[in-house]
Order: structure tokens, then sequence, then C-alpha cells
């Protein structure tokens, strides 16, 4: 009981706690010092759990709910049980922490509403354009033309966002063999940022970088590293208004070398932050900012299987900085070894 991870309590017919364990104590964040015999009202504080206990002192069956925890932002279910043949009048009250599999029932059910979301609107807009095509516009080569440009625009989008999903499910699922090497960040951040600067002046934003030559190399898959510092860059360019700034910096971080990409862009919204690194995960809720909103998620497990870690700090209206750290060369061998 001391050890287990489930929070355990035991209950007279009075109503008085009888045992409980430390894991419930940590749950329910209990402060009394001297729990036991003391009356179960006072202890947990919670009604539920009273209730609970009434119900199972009534009817001499089981009670299962499920309790939110707001300010500790956990969901915990709980089991009361009769004890009468082994503890006459006692009630056991089992209490376990869900909130991880809440979570990822959350997380599930979300992937199906967005993935349905952004099929839907390629699909109709193919099967308008076709439709408008074999009705009318087949005879009309200039409107057939334009009609045929905007179908494969849509054919395009929908390729993306397959290659996206299967190249995520590889990642996930670690069929994409890392080639690491040692190699400069500033080699990773140049390529980059040479190849979309000029996409940045179009925008018409200000592009700073900060990565100086003599940074320790990382360990890492020059392509896959790539792939990340663009998605990020790209991201910035798209969510920062005309006029804004963008600045990307390299720096030494104890065994690490950090990358930090900083816009004056919208920002995130508080809640959505938790959710930004999630499959199809959008904090746009209209969805007017375009993408297939797996962007991210590739990034974040492209830089946890570098053995680095990714995060983001953001105020609304005031920007976003985008961080990940990649482990330094000669550190990341000698843990190899």
């Amino acid at each position: 009981l001391q050890e287990m991870t489930d929070g355990v309590v035991i209950i007279n017919q009075e109503g008085a706690i009888q045992l409980i364990n430390p894991a419930a104590l940590k749950m329910l964040d209990i402060e009394v010092k001297k729990p036991l015999e003391r009356s179960m009202v006072e202890v947990l504080r919670y009604h539920q759990f009273v209730d609970a206990w009434r119900q199972v002192r009534k009817s001499g069956g089981t009670a299962s709910e499920s309790l939110e925890l707001p300010t500790k932002k956990i969901t915990l279910q709980y089991i009361a049980t009769p004890l009468d043949q082994i503890l006459p009048g006692c009630t056991l009250l089992l209490i376990q922490d869900v909130t991880h599999q809440r979570r990822l029932e959350t997380v599930r059910r979300d992937f199906i509403s967005n993935v349905s979301h952004e099929l839907r609107t390629p699909l109709a807009s193919l099967k308008a354009l076709t439709e408008t095509l074999q009705e009318s516009a087949i005879d009309d080569h200039q409107a057939a033309r334009r009609f045929l440009t905007q179908i494969e625009v849509e054919v395009d989008a929908l390729s993306q966002m397959v290659n996206e999903l299967l190249e995520l499910s590889r990642i996930e699922s670690g069929q994409v063999p890392l080639k690491k090497k040692s190699i400069a960040p500033a080699v990773i951040i140049d390529q980059v940022v040479s190849r979309m600067r000029l996409q940045a002046e179009r925008a018409q934003l200000h592009v700073s970088v900060d990565c100086p030559e003599g940074l320790p190399h990382i360990l890492a898959d020059p392509p896959r590293l790539e792939q990340v510092v663009i998605n990020l860059f790209h991201n910035a360019i798209k969510y920062t208004s005309s006029g804004g700034r963008i600045s990307i910096s390299v720096r030494p971080e104890g065994r690490d070398v950090l990358f930090v990409f900083q816009d004056t862009g919208m920002g995130i919204p508080p809640e959505d932050l938790p959710r930004i690194f999630e499959r199809f995960y959008k904090a746009d809720r209209a969805r007017t900012s375009g993408g297939t909103g797996l962007g991210l998620a590739i990034a974040r497990h492209l830089v946890e299987a570098h053995g680095g870690r990714i995060w983001v700090e953001s105020v609304e209206t005031l920007g976003s900085t985008f961080y990940f750290s990649i482990p330094q060369a000669g550190q990341a061998g000698m843990e190899a070894g």
C-alpha cells in the first residue's frame, strides 16, 4: 500500500478514516497531519467521496465515478467497494489518476475530427469542380483549363497531407533511421535562411540571424534537422504581419545547442499552447491559415529522435518564441559510448 501509485482509503461504518496510503494523500493534497480516525468529510473534503460511501453503505454494492480537480488539472476515477466479509462495516475507496488516459482519448477523438475536417474541404471542392466541368465548363476551353488548374491544386494539397501523415507515422514508429554526423549549427541555419529569405522579403518581414561560426558542433541528420528549421521559419513567416520581425539565434546551453525562433506575429492563445505540437491541431480556429497542421508534430518527433526537446512560449497578439535543443556532438558521443 505504501508503494502503490493508486490511492487507497479504508473508511469504517461511522465514516472515519481507518487507513490512507501516501498516493491518496498526494493526489488529494491532504495536509491533515494525523488523518486516521478522523471524519472522511474533514480529511477527503470532496463530497463525491462521501456520496459514494453512503451509496455503498445503503446498497451493499459498489459505486464508481470520476472527479475533475481543476486546480491540479487532473482527473480521478474512484471506486467504492464494501469490505463486509473482511472488515465488517468498512468500505474500500480506490482512487486512480486517469488524466493521461483521458488526454489520450481527447487527442484521438480530436485527431479523427480534424482528419475528417481537413479531408472534407478539398474533397468537396474537387466534387464541385468536376461536376461544374461535366455540366457546362467542358466546352469552354478557358474555363476548363482554369477548373483543371484548381483541381490540380486540391489534389496536390491532398497528396501533401497523405505524405505528411505517412511521414509522421514512420517517424513515430521509428522507421526513419537518422543518419547523424557532426555538423556546425551554422551550416543548417545558413542553408535554410538562404532558401527562405526571399519568401520573408516578399512578406515584407525583417529577418535577423545570430548564429556564430564558433558554436559547438551537434550530432544531427542534416536533412531532417533542416526540415525542423524550415517548419519553424515558415510558421513564423506565415503568422507574422507585414512589417514584423523574425529573429533566429543559436547558442550553447549546457550540454546542448539551443535554437531560438522569435517572431512578432499574432501569438498563440494560452489554452492552445499545451496542444500546439499535436497532429492536425491548429490554434487558428477558423482554419484560415492553410497548411495541414502536421508540421509541428513532425518537428517535435524529429527533435526528440535527435535526443533533444522542443517547446514554445507565446503571448497572444505579441508573438511567439519556439525553442529546440540538440545535444552537442561531443556530449552525444560520450553518452552513446
